[in-house]
């Protein structure tokens, strides 16, 4: 074990029982040696804990949360109980590939200097198939896996979050000594990116391009629901946060900030097709009023996604002025289902 430092896996759960014991069976099954599992139950009101006692490894700790605390203070927990080298914070419903750990230690081990490592993920459905992946942004190079501050914000302006929160490996010491606290009084479910963000702010973080992990997409999930939302998405509120700080501002250029309006472009576009599948077409069409313009047609003109962005606000100002709600409505789900995945 001295050559195979200590890694902590820490896995916060909530009504996890369908699918728990295969996530769980995937970390106990890494070929790393020296692990070691604390469990945050929040409160579960299924099976998860029974499960999770079922499996009978003296490698996982169970805590038990006597209230639920909210996803992020149960983050928060995750972090109290983290030890060893290294720390991870996996998803309980999510499968990890044998090798994931020992090649983030591995990473980490050879770059001193980096602060957490992340990889590439396979996107699976509820019932395990793969229904896509999640790759780091085309463009975005670095030769050793290293990336810096500027370039992963820059990154985030372009293209939303692309980092998959499970499957990030940190130095145990930074998580307790700098970041100490997922901030979800300040960033609600985006709290994972400001964290992130912040340890870019002190430390370069690695990126392994090896879908090393499983990641889930379910009807059940949180992000599910956001996926449906109506407001603002949270991701703004975080650049807007980071865009006031002392010198971040220096670091960005005209295209950075063309492409943050194309990402709001996106996001409105988003917003007015949940607002039309709610029976709310004018307060769409309202939010539809400002994204036809000059910079619009010139992201048309630079990649496909700008023409899509573009492509679906004609499509659903078309829809709303034809007054085509039930055919509208059938059409912008099956485009939002494909999308999702």
């Amino acid at each position: 074990m001295a050559d195979h430092p200590l890694v902590c896996i820490c896995i916060p759960t909530y009504n996890a029982a369908s699918t728990v014991r295969e996530m769980l069976a995937s970390v106990l099954a890494q070929n790393y040696p020296n692990l070691v599992v604390h469990v945050s139950d929040n409160a579960s009101t299924d099976d998860t804990v029974k499960v999770i006692e079922s499996m009978a490894d003296l490698r996982v700790i169970i805590h038990r949360n006597g209230t639920n605390i909210g996803g992020e203070g149960n983050f928060n927990r995750c972090i109290q109980f983290a030890e060893g080298k290294y720390t991870a914070l996996f998803h309980a419903d999510d499968i990890y590939e044998p090798d994931m750990v020992e090649k983030q230690v591995a990473f980490l081990e050879k770059y001193s200097d980096a602060g957490a490592v992340f990889t590439e993920a396979s996107l699976i459905d509820e019932v395990g198939a793969k229904i896509g992946e999640i790759r780091l942004p085309k463009g975005v190079e670095s030769a050793n896996g290293l990336y810096d501050f500027a370039t992963m914000f820059k990154t985030v302006m372009q293209y939303s979050n692309f980092f998959i929160c499970p499957s990030f490996m940190a130095r145990t010491q930074i998580y307790q000594q700098e970041i100490k606290v997922w901030r979800g009084e300040l960033f609600g479910s985006g709290a994972d990116l400001d964290v992130w963000l912040r340890i870019l702010q002190n430390h370069p973080i690695g990126h392994l391009p090896e879908r090393l992990m499983r990641y889930r997409i379910s009807n059940k999930q949180f992000s599910a629901r956001v996926r449906l939302e109506t407001e603002r998405a949270i991701i703004f509120k975080i650049i807007d946060y980071y865009l006031e700080q002392d010198g971040v501002r220096g670091m960005l250029n005209f295209d950075d900030f063309f492409n943050y309006k194309s990402l709001e472009r996106r996001d409105k576009l988003g917003r007015a097709v949940n607002l039309f599948l709610i029976d709310r077409p004018q307060e769409a069409k309202q939010l539809l009023n400002s994204t036809l313009t000059w910079d619009a047609f010139k992201a048309s003109c630079q990649s496909r996604k700008g023409l899509l962005v573009l492509l679906g606000n004609v499509y659903l100002k078309f829809l709303i002025a034809m007054h085509l709600y039930r055919i509208g409505k059938k059409s912008l789900d099956y485009i939002k289902q494909v999308t999702n995945r």
